[in-house]
């Protein structure tokens, strides 16, 4: 018959993998427009050391000066205030440590957080010899959005002695990260 075109076999099967692959791509489309909708910002993840060493007075908390900003996530550490202001209000993990180069038997150090000029987590060491010490702490906190933390170093010697840094930041640091990061 005349205008009668034969379909081959081979055309239906090119007419479905086409249909199919659009199929594929369109879905492949959607499933990629869905997984940038739900990426999530960096949560917040912050350290800053001390890289060198300075003194401080003694019977008074001192703010601890820190010079090096290892990491930030999320920019909430200001390393010219030496403050970590908090992004988004839950549960943060905060580590602290300092080390005093130079102690006699008997003097006191302590270590602590101060979150709002509150003081909220941290520990006390005794020297048992003349020579370095140090002391640190972890602890959970629940932190608001706005709250402000710091580092805070004290010992008992009327005179001032010296907070110890190096350039690694082993010694003396504060560390903040939010607990929903390990999730």
């Amino acid at each position: 018959m005349m205008g009668e075109r034969k379909v081959s076999i081979f055309s239906v099967l090119v007419l479905i993998v086409s249909l199919s692959g659009l199929g594929v791509g369109a879905y492949s489309l959607y499933n990629y427009q869905q997984l940038v909708t739900q990426v999530e910002s960096p949560k917040p993840l912050a350290r800053a050391f001390l890289d060198f060493s300075y003194a401080i007075p003694g019977f008074v908390w001192n703010v601890v000066n820190f010079t090096v900003l290892d990491y930030d996530t999320t920019s909430d550490f200001n390393i010219a205030t030496d403050r970590f202001i908090c992004p988004t209000s839950g549960y943060y993990l905060i580590s602290g440590m300092i080390m005093f180069s130079s102690m006699n038997d008997g003097e006191i150090i302590y270590v602590a957080t101060r979150r709002e000029g509150i003081l909220e987590a941290g520990s006390t060491a005794q020297a048992s010899t003349n020579g370095g010490i140090s002391t640190g702490f972890s602890d959970i906190v629940y932190l608001n959005e706005g709250d402000y933390v710091e580092l805070l170093a004290f010992h008992t010697v009327t005179g001032q002695r010296t907070l110890y840094g190096d350039s690694t930041g082993a010694y003396t640091y504060l560390t903040i990260v939010a607990t929903d990061i390990f999730n």
